[in-house]
C-alpha cells in the first residue's frame, strides 16, 4: 500500500509540473522553463529592535525549471516602509527601510506524497534613510546620509512551514529567517562614523522572521 501511495503522490507531481508546459505553449515546453506570477504579500520582523516590518502587495515572478525542479531566476520588489522602534528602551526612533534585491530568487520545488514543499533564497542589500529621533516630543533628523545600508548583502532564507504545501498556481505561504550585519556611511550629524556606530550597536544580528503569502498565480513570458 505505502508503495502504490508513492507512485500516486508521484504521479501527482509530475502533473501538477506538467500542466503550466502545457499552458507555456511548445516554445516555452522545448526550453523546459516555466515562469509564474503571484501576488505576494507579508511582513518581516527584526528581532533586534523588536520591530515588525510590513511587506505590502506586490509581485514576484519566479521562473522554473520543469526538469530539475530549480528555480533558476525570480524577482520579489519589496516597497520602503517605514519601522518603528525604541532605542536603549527610552528613545522613539523611525526610519524609512529600503530593500534592494541583489541578484535572482533561487530555489527548489520538491514533490512529496501531499504535494510540493518550496524552499526559496534572494539576498537583498538594506537601506536605512530619514532616520528621526523623537526627543522632548519633537521628531529629531539624524541625517544619516544617502548611503546607510548594510556591507554586505542579507541573505533570506524561506521554505513551506512544516506540514504546508505549496502549489504552482494556487501559491502557499514560506516563511523562514535571516541575519542582517553590520551597515555603513551611516554619517549621523554628517559626523562620519558615529551613525553607523549608533546603528550597529541596535540593528545588526540574526533570529529575524519572514512570512510570505503567494496567490494568484498565473503564467508569464520568461
Amino acid at each position: 500500500m505505502s508503495n502504490l501511495k508513492a507512485l500516486v503522490g508521484a504521479a501527482v507531481a509530475a502533473v501538477v509540473i506538467a500542466a503550466p508546459l502545457a499552458l507555456a505553449g511548445p516554445a516555452d515546453a522545448a526550453s523546459s522553463k516555466i515562469s509564474v506570477q503571484y501576488t505576494a504579500v507579508g511582513t518581516s520582523h527584526i528581532k533586534s529592535i523588536d520591530s515588525d516590518l510590513p511587506i505590502a502587495k506586490t509581485k514576484l515572478v519566479s521562473t522554473l525549471n520543469s526538469k530539475t525542479l530549480k528555480i533558476v531566476a525570480g524577482t520579489l520588489p519589496i516597497a520602503p516602509q517605514t519601522t518603528s522602534f525604541t532605542a536603549l528602551g527610552l528613545i522613539p526612533v523611525r526610519a524609512t527601510t529600503t530593500l534592494t534585491q541583489v541578484g535572482q530568487i533561487t530555489g527548489t520545488l520538491t514533490p512529496k506524497k501531499k504535494g510540493n514543499v518550496l524552499s526559496t533564497k534572494v539576498d537583498y542589500s538594506i537601506q536605512l534613510s530619514d532616520v528621526e529621533a523623537q526627543v522632548l516630543g519633537q521628531w529629531v533628523p539624524l541625517q544619516v546620509g544617502d548611503n546607510c545600508k548594510t556591507v554586505d548583502p542579507v541573505a533570506i532564507t524561506t521554505a513551506s512551514p512544516k506540514g504546508k504545501y505549496f502549489d504552482i498556481f494556487k501559491g502557499g505561504v514560506v516563511s523562514g529567517s535571516y541575519t542582517i550585519g553590520q551597515f555603513q556611511n551611516c554619517d549621523a550629524l554628517m559626523i562620519p562614523g558615529l551613525g553607523s556606530f549608533t546603528v550597529n550597536a541596535l540593528v545588526p544580528g540574526s533570529g529575524n522572521t519572514v512570512s510570505l503569502t503567494l496567490s494568484h498565480g498565473k503564467s508569464v513570458k520568461s
